[in-house]
């Protein structure tokens, strides 16, 4: 089987899945919202902050019930900042923790691909 042919299988899966699934109006807002805070901050790299987009999400998390200690913002200097977050299991004997990672940088948007600003 192709990598081709892999790629179109799990684009159906993944697909089949989100139709699957029932998403309340509370929910979709909230979806909504926190993608249009993310893609609105600039996090290129040349004039970008990471900082910026995890220090907004950790405001989200803290407003959400985290607690303090579960939320930290790290990196290596001012503009490159990371959101490390922890939820907490129900200590399940067994159960093995999960490490979720993604990142927040963009690369840099050209000005003549766009017909508005692509960050506010």
């Amino acid at each position: 089987m192709t990598a081709s042919m892999l790629q179109k299988i799990a684009i159906v899966v993944c697909v089949s899945v989100l139709a699957a699934t029932t998403i309340d109006d509370a929910t979709r807002r909230l979806s909504h919202d926190i993608l249009e805070e993310l893609i609105g901050i600039n996090t290129t790299d040349s004039v970008g902050s990471t900082t910026a987009a995890a220090n907004a999400m950790a405001k989200r998390l803290l407003d959400a019930g985290f607690l303090p200690a579960d939320v930290k913002v790290l990196g290596p200097n001012y503009r490159k900042g990371n959101l490390v977050a922890r939820i907490r299991g129900n200590s399940t004997p067994g159960l093995k923790p999960i490490l979720t990672i993604g990142h927040l940088d963009v690369v840099e948007a050209r000005g003549t691909d766009w017909t508005t600003e692509p960050f506010h």
